[in-house]
Formats: C-alpha cells, sequence, structure tokens
C-alpha cells in the first residue's frame, strides 16, 4: 500500500514538476540506481519498486549511463529514456501491477505448419548471414548520431528493397525520429486474411563503442547486433524466396538508437499500443553469432518477457532446430523486447548465450566476426535465423 500510494502521489505531483530542457526522465533496473548516482551528478531518484525505479538525469549523461550499464551490469541499452515523468511512472505501476499481455490467453500456439517450415530451413545459407555481418561491420560505425548511422540504414533498406523481389503486399519504410538523424528501417507483409494481427520480428541497428567521441568511434557491432539485423534479412530472404504468404501481418524491424535507452524501439513500441494495433507477438534478435555457453545454444531471457510465448518458443527449437535452449536473466531494458513489453504486448527475445557468458568483445572496436565465438562464420547465428522462420509461419499462420 506504501508503494502503491508513493506512485499516485508521484502522478498527481507530475504535472507540476518543473524541468530544464536537458532533463529525461528514465525507468531503469533498481538494482542500477545507486551505482548510477555514483556515476552521475543529474541522476535523481524519484521512485521505484523492487526492480524498476524512476530517475531523472540529464540528457548529457546518456552516453555515460549507457557505458555504465554495459560494463557493470553486461547490458545493452540498460534503461529506457521517456517523454515525460508521467509516461516513466506508468510504466512503473504498469509493472508493479503485472498488466501485461493483454488478450494473450487468446493466442494460438499450436505447431502444425511443418511442411512450410521444413521447406524454409532448406534454404537458409549460413554465407548469406555471413554476409550480411561482414557489410554492416564495415562501416565505420552505426552510432545513433552519426552520418555512418544514416547511411548503414540506408544501405540497409535497400537490401530489403531488393529482397522484397517486387511483391505488391510488401512494403520497406523508414520510421523517422525527431530527435536524431538514425532513422529506424520497418518491413510490412501484409496478411492475407489477419491482416489487423501483427507479429514483430525486429533487433537493433546502431552499434556503439566507447564514451567520448562516439560519432567518430571505431563500432563495428559484428555481434552487437549486425549478427541479429543479419539473422533477420536472411528470414526475410528465404521466406520471399518460397513465395510465402502469412495471413496475419508480418513487420521486421531495424531499431535506431538502442544503445542510448530503446529510443527506436520506445518510440515504435508506443505508437502500436497508441493506436490499439493487435499486435500478437514479437521476438527480439540481439547478438545471435557469438557461442557463449558450452552447454547451451539458444538461452531465452526469462525476466520482462512473456513466458507462454517463450514456452512456444521452445517448442519450435525442439521440433525444427533441435540445439540445447534454456534460460537467464538480463536485468530491465537490456534490449528493445521491453519496450513491447513495457505497452503490454507479448515479447521474447533468445540470446546467444547467458548473461554470465556474454561476448567481451562488444561495445569495442574489437567486436568483429573474426572475435566471435564461431570464428568468422555465422554457424551461430544460423540457428536462430532457423527459429525465427519457424516462428514467423508457426505464428504467422
Amino acid at each position: 500500500m506504501k508503494k502503491l500510494l508513493s506512485n499516485l502521489f508521484l502522478l498527481l505531483f507530475a504535472t507540476s514538476v518543473s524541468a530544464s530542457s536537458k532533463d529525461l526522465f528514465i525507468t531503469i533496473g533498481t538494482d542500477a540506481v545507486n551505482d548510477s548516482q555514483k556515476s552521475l551528478k543529474s541522476a535523481v531518484n524519484l521512485a521505484g519498486s523492487e526492480e524498476i525505479s524512476v530517475v531523472k538525469i540529464n540528457s548529457d549523461d546518456v552516453e555515460e549511463l549507457s557505458k555504465l550499464m554495459h560494463d557493470k551490469f553486461n547490458r545493452c541499452g540498460g534503461f529506457i529514456v521517456h517523454d515525460s515523468l508521467e509516461e516513466a511512472v506508468e510504466v512503473l505501476n504498469a509493472n508493479d501491477n503485472r498488466a501485461f499481455a493483454k488478450n494473450m490467453a487468446f493466442v494460438d500456439y499450436s505447431i502444425n505448419q511443418e511442411d512450410i517450415v521444413t521447406n524454409f530451413l532448406k534454404d537458409v545459407d549460413e554465407f548469406e548471414i555471413r554476409s550480411t555481418i561482414l557489410k554492416l561491420s564495415s562501416f565505420h560505425n552505426r552510432y545513433y548520431k552519426a552520418q555512418t548511422g544514416v547511411d548503414s540504414q540506408a544501405w540497409l533498406k535497400q537490401k530489403w528493397e531488393s529482397l522484397s523481389n517486387g511483391r505488391s503486399d510488401i512494403s520497406v519504410d523508414y520510421y523517422k525520429h525527431d530527435r536524431w538523424p538514425q532513422p529506424s528501417v520497418v518491413m510490412t507483409v501484409e496478411g492475407t486474411d489477419k491482416s489487423d494481427e501483427i507479429v514483430v520480428i525486429g533487433g537493433h541497428a546502431d552499434s556503439i563503442a566507447g564514451f567520448w567521441g562516439r560519432e567518430r568511434a571505431r563500432a563495428p557491432g559484428a555481434d552487437d547486433n549486425a549478427s541479429g539485423i543479419a539473422t533477420i534479412t536472411e528470414v526475410i530472404r528465404v521466406f520471399v524466396k518460397n513465395g510465402y504468404k502469412p495471413s496475419r501481418t508480418i513487420k521486421f524491424m531495424a531499431y535506431a538508437a538502442e544503445e542510448v535507452g530503446l529510443l527506436g524501439s520506445n518510440e515504435i513500441a508506443k505508437q502500436h499500443k497508441r493506436e490499439n494495433k493487435e499486435v500478437v507477438g514479437v521476438l527480439q534478435l540481439d547478438m545471435t553469432n557469438h557461442k557463449g555457453t558450452k552447454d547451451l545454444d539458444i538461452v531465452f531471457m526469462s525476466d520482462y518477457t512473456n513466458a507462454r510465448q517463450n514456452e512456444f518458443l521452445g517448442k519450435l527449437i525442439d521440433k525444427y532446430v533441435q540445439v540445447p535452449w534454456g534460460y537467464s536473466k538480463c536485468g530491465y531494458g537490456c534490449s528493445d523486447h521491453a519496450s513491447w513489453h513495457n505497452q503490454g504486448f507479448a515479447a521474447s527475445i533468445p540470446f546467444e548465450s547467458t548473461m554470465n557468458d556474454i561476448n567481451g568483445h562488444i561495445h569495442t572496436a574489437r567486436d568483429t566476426i573474426e572475435a566471435e565465438g564461431s570464428q568468422g562464420t555465422a554457424d551461430h547465428a544460423e540457428k536462430f535465423a532457423r527459429l525465427a522462420l519457424a516462428f514467423l509461419a508457426e505464428l504467422g499462420k
């Protein structure tokens, strides 16, 4: 009751809080609040629960916070930037109340598309995934404020357009953001008879390294997250080659600005919620090509994800991918799935390792395909492409 009253008071007080133009309101894992306040002079803890807190920071400190969350907590992102204090408190209260995944009880998680999935899997090509990783990591960086971050998205948009093969039911568009130059890229495949129901397969397209002068820093981001975008690109290539037309609408997304507070995915997920879009499932592919855990190939994050959808994905692995899998936890806001989860949509993130075995080269100039566990190949990412294709067919039906 004390926590509820505190948050209700903050909601009432929010409209009267005076904030400078540089103040930002974020939600962050409560386990990271003390370290944030020690590292950032601007950090003020406003409210919180055992799991999530609302913190005010200066916008100039975002990148320092991003580095702290990576170095100390192994989280890419690790916090979510909100448009207002009211919005941040709403997310806090929603998490307190466990008000997630509206209508998810009615999603059909049956597995009966074996013929389609089997044909898909025959066409998955490790070399195609590897080629895309190499191309994306050849950009000096894909930082959300850098011209190369814009140029890399232009290349990706053109690549996805070329893969669509002139199909009238497929469109590829920029999702432009007002506060930074890098756009997100969205491919929409219109469903045949359930087009108002949407399945999202996404990953972040930006890369980051170091702290000072990030617009100029070398950040190949081969694993984080060229690997996830390359995996998605292979899923697109395979389903188009097979002439597949889903019953539900499928949206493939390459999010901008994940590394600095899940900015791109948060805007997109909020718009889907605001417009009452019926998103029946979200799959996040963030880092797929470093096999860091000896006895597991695919690891689902169990926190801030949907348990029923995670179980469904595990069954898809058992049937179609046939590799060992398990669970781990990555903390609050560790990737773009959290943006969708906070809006009440079922989201999952299959990851390349447990958090204890995370790739130590990410967020540095050493994040190259040669440094990954697959040692210059995309063998590990290929497993995630197979899972995503099964997800597409079984949930897109």
